[in-house]
């Protein structure tokens, strides 16, 4: 017999829904009506789903329903007052197929629900939250590979960016018996966001990366970022602790009311505390740092990923992983598809250059590490960057923008590329400090690109670094096989 990840009882009385299917066909709910993984996805509907339909925008899930009866869905959640609209056409389906639907006040909010009667079904497993402005994902990153390098396949996680009000609960429906610890992101679009998804996970440890600007459109301020983000640890218990960066200066805000213990780690904070001393830049290739006296060479780069492995590496400690497991976790934990990755590549024109692709996203903060990264590394030859609107900054547009031309102005570099209409801030700025090493392109149409394209081939020679940085719908991976022998 096939487990259900809960059964009927379970699941009906976490979302407080009233069950409907066909008395015909199902005699026994509690042994008959299962559902072994969850879905929002219409398309991803498969036998015995849990189909979850979302009402956004633009968008209404029920409409998906009939589809998702006929691919095999066991349970389907639907709002009492789609229900009670369509009551004949739900009506019709159940006399013919072998479906449960559960009415619900709210779709999205039962889905977190049955996830949080989910998770509390393993009350033995370690939780870790990571969320912050930036550098969350890597963060998770390098956590996952240091834990699985003791714990291998007892380790459950956050897969790609599922990390939102929908995210986290599809992630935490992979815990399994055989999972002893789970490592969970937690991003936010909205006001209280990490608030639920908190509720949902419950984790025992938690890691803030930093409160900076991203999504300060939505939020307002940092303050207000800094009031969300600190309520990933609103549940952290006694016998569970917290983890911020000390150096940043909300990091006293975001431990008031912390149950558990405080740990501040960051470059600031003595070996004699951490265990870490910095030894070495390796350039484009990482850098080298000790840990209770070891060598670790992270492969990489970045002042701000030497952060981010100082939380990893306090968290780690505080839950017993040795040494030897934080070394093998760091030096080889996967890249990131569009994260700081960094390769050596030829290109069209035969020049073998440095390329550094970070698009997935792009905020004021984590543009600026890149750019003053990239300016700080030696024994290169020219530093170009290829820079697209950063997006979802409100009112803060023009400032943040404005912002990255007088980065740009401070640090190095041989020609910049400003592609969309929020970087025409940034070229203003460095226009008027008489740069002519600018170029400016207001949209990011396949015209523009082939025109970047044209201007990186006449202009790259060996030992250049070339960086594309943008938000992820600017779409600045298009360029980079246009401009590459071998992607």
């Amino acid at each position: 017999m096939i487990n259900s990840l809960l059964n009927i009882d379970e699941l009906s009385s976490a979302v407080k829904g009233k069950c409907y299917y066909s008395k015909n066909l199902i005699k026994n709910p509690l042994s008959e009506i299962c559902f072994t993984n969850v879905v929002t996805d219409s398309r991803n509907v498969c036998e015995k789903s849990l189909f979850v339909p979302l009402i956004g925008e633009f968008q209404n899930g029920h409409k998906y329903v009939p589809q998702s009866v006929e691919k095999g869905a066991s349970v389907i959640f639907i709002q009492k007052d789609e229900y009670a609209q369509n009551s004949a056409v739900y009506s019709e389906l159940l006399e013919k197929s072998p479906v449960c639907f559960i009415t619900v006040e709210n779709t999205l909010h039962a889905l977190q629900d049955a996830a949080e009667a989910y998770v509390a079904k393993f009350p033995n497993l370690t939780k870790i939250s990571v969320t912050g402005s930036c550098g969350k994902t890597t963060t998770k990153e390098m956590i996952v590979s240091v834990f699985k390098a003791k714990y291998a396949d007892q380790v459950v996680y956050t897969q790609g960016n599922l990390n939102s009000e929908t995210g986290l609960p599809l992630s935490v429906f992979n815990i399994r018996e055989n999972h002893t610890i789970g490592i969970f992101e937690m991003g936010m679009n909205r006001v209280d966001e990490i608030g639920e998804i908190s509720k949902v996970l419950k984790s025992r440890y938690g890691i803030i990366t930093n409160i900076g600007t991203a999504h300060i459109g939505i939020l307002g301020s940092r303050e207000n970022i800094a009031c969300e983000k600190r309520k990933s640890f609103r549940y952290i218990p006694e016998n569970g602790a917290v983890f911020v960066p000390a150096d940043d200066d909300f990091a006293d805000y975001c431990v008031e009311n912390v149950k558990g213990k405080i740990f501040k780690y960051g470059k600031n904070v003595p070996e004699s505390e951490s265990g870490v001393a910095y030894k070495c830049s390796n350039g484009l290739k990482g850098m080298c740092f000790t840990v209770d006296g070891v060598d670790v060479n992270l492969p990489l780069s970045g002042e701000h990923n030497f952060v981010n492995a100082l939380g990893v590496i306090a968290c780690a400690k505080a839950c017993g992983i040795e040494t030897k497991y934080i070394k093998s976790g760091l030096e080889n934990m996967d890249k990131l598809s569009g994260r700081m990755e960094i390769a050596e590549v030829v290109l069209k024109n035969e020049k073998k250059v440095s390329l550094v692709k970070d698009c997935y996203n792009a905020n004021p903060d984590s543009m600026s590490k890149v750019i003053e990264f990239v300016s700080s590394v030696d024994s290169v030859n020219k530093r170009i960057f290829v820079l697209a609107d950063m997006l979802e900054l409100g009112e803060k547009s023009e400032a943040s923008h404005k912002g990255i031309g007088n980065t740009l102005l401070e640090n190095k570099f041989d020609l910049v590329i400003l592609v969309g209409k929020e970087m025409r801030f940034a070229k203003a700025v460095l226009e008027e400090a008489g740069k002519n090493n600018v170029e400016y392109f207001a949209d990011n149409s396949e015209k523009s690109f082939a025109e970047i394209a044209k201007i990186l081939l006449d202009s790259s020679d060996d030992n250049d670094v070339i960086v594309f940085k943008g938000s992820n719908s600017m779409a600045l991976g298009k360029i980079i096989p246009e401009v590459t022998k071998d992607e």
